[in-house]
């Protein structure tokens, strides 16, 4: 009976030393704080490096380069956004850093679809030069009517509005927002809710067919003022004709203000 209670103890004390070193030996879990692996990058994300000497040129940043050198090349004014119309697939780059250079510049000048020749260069390596297919679009502050507006009327700014259009998707040019539209009187009608285009307008006149205006002729140091008057409607800057009303000479000048020309002996 003693040897019974005896094996009893000894067989529960391994257990409990059993069940203690298995505590001991168990693997230690990973802590909450520890940072988890960063995910893979979006198809268009920007260059993303994924090594100490590996990269990769995403879409997104690939068309953000090429706006803005498109931009620089072309002088363009307003915002210019570029997709392009075949999949991309990520290009690997030998560091993170590049550069993208147009070599050719579009045929027929910027619109909605248009080819592109470019070099994208890493370090000291040329990672490709390809013909890139790219639709556009070019945004710009433009007048806009905001009601129907009438063939021989004069604008004001209480006529339109302005606001952002892609201008390429016009056939004819816009009037820019930076243009006085007082400066401008309307030659077609204009329904509510369009752009006006340059065919839609021509600069109002400073002087009118039939006025009498000061004309300042000049001949170096020498300068002789007289009466004349206009045979045509003029804008500033315009070259208009005119009669000498003592000599009943024609003459041409170019329009200063609204009553006074200059001319050139």
């Amino acid at each position: 009976m003693k040897n019974f209670f005896a094996i009893a103890v000894y067989t529960l004390a391994c257990a409990s030393a059993g069940a203690q070193i298995d505590r001991l030996l168990e693997p230690i879990k990973p802590s909450a704080t520890i940072a988890k692996s960063p995910e893979s990058p979006a198809p268009n994300s920007k260059a993303v490096v994924l090594g100490d000497a590996a990269a990769t040129l995403g879409a997104a940043a690939f068309t953000a380069e090429l706006e803005k050198e498109l931009s620089a090349r072309l002088a363009i004014r307003g915002e210019l956004k570029l997709s392009l119309t075949r999949p991309w697939q990520p290009v690997k780059l030998p560091v993170a850093d590049f550069t993208v250079s147009i070599t050719e510049l579009p045929t027929s000048g910027l619109s909605g679809t248009f080819f592109i020749r470019v070099k994208v260069n890493s370090g000291r390596e040329l990672v490709g030069d390809w013909q890139v297919p790219l639709a556009a679009q070019l945004w710009q502050e433009v007048w806009v009517a905001t009601s129907r507006l009438d063939r021989g009327q004069s604008l004001s700014a209480a006529l339109v509005s302005v606001q952002k259009v892609d201008v390429l998707r016009e056939r004819n040019p816009l009037i820019s927002a930076e243009t006085d539209p007082a400066s401008l009187d309307l030659v077609t009608s204009v329904a509510a809710g369009r752009p006006l285009t340059r065919r839609d307008v021509v600069g109002r006149p400073v002087i009118r067919k039939g006025q009498v205006v000061e004309v300042v002729a000049q001949n170096g140091m020498m300068a002789i003022s007289m009466k004349a008057l206009a045979l045509e409607n003029g804008t500033t800057g315009k070259q208009i004709r005119l009669r000498n009303l003592e000599s009943r000479r024609e003459i041409n000048g170019e329009v200063i203000n609204e009553n006074k020309v200059h001319i050139h002996f």
